[in-house]
């Protein structure tokens, strides 16, 4: 009877120690690192409806496209982002991006929406505990969408406190999101 037993609890700690180096071993990271500009700041991208994403970059490239702008100013200290950057700053920031990868308008009845904000860390937010969370300047969030559905996102730092770097972090985002129809 002893003998079941021990065999029984060998195979089931077998069972556990190898589903804990099988979780370790494909443990997703969401930081992207497939453009060399993902390399340079931190960058989190989701494919949320991957068969979808080669309609949103056609309307993309086609400049079939709204913008649904945000920034959302640190609360606890006094904003810096504030005195430098405004909405329609970063709105032309996005055409500029978009318009390096712009081909002929062809005929589509699609048209993708870019819902975007751009957050200002908020270095002094008594939630912030860790000095790793006060390192980045901030971030822009944005998020491809087909008829309100959400098809893409992508989210990456910029260090800068005056957002010097932002239209940069942008253009790594146009590219990320043109791109990520090859992993689709």
């Amino acid at each position: 009877m002893f003998k079941y037993f021990y065999g029984a609890l060998v195979v089931g700690f077998l069972y556990i120690a190898g589903s804990t180096v099988y979780e370790k071993m494909n443990k997703k990271d969401f930081k992207s690192s497939r453009l060399a500009c993902q390399k340079e700041s931190v960058t989190i991208e989701t494919f949320r409806k991957p068969e979808k994403i080669g309609d949103a970059i056609k309307a993309l490239k086609s400049g079939n496209y709204e913008l649904r702008s945000k920034i959302k100013f640190s609360k606890y200290m006094v904003s810096q982002l504030g005195k430098y950057l405004k909405v329609e700053d970063v709105d032309g920031m996005i055409h500029d991006a978009i318009a390096a990868h712009h081909v002929e308008s062809s005929l589509t009845d699609c048209e993708v929406i870019i819902d975007y904000f751009v957050y200002e860390n908020d270095k002094e937010d008594p939630g912030k505990k860790t000095a790793k969370s006060k390192l980045y300047a901030g971030f822009i969030y944005l998020n491809f969408k087909l008829k309100d559905e959400s098809v893409y996102d992508v989210q990456i730092d910029y260090k800068d406190l005056q957002a010097k770097d932002l239209a940069k972090r942008i253009n790594c985002a146009i590219a990320s999101f043109l791109s990520s129809k090859n992993l689709s």
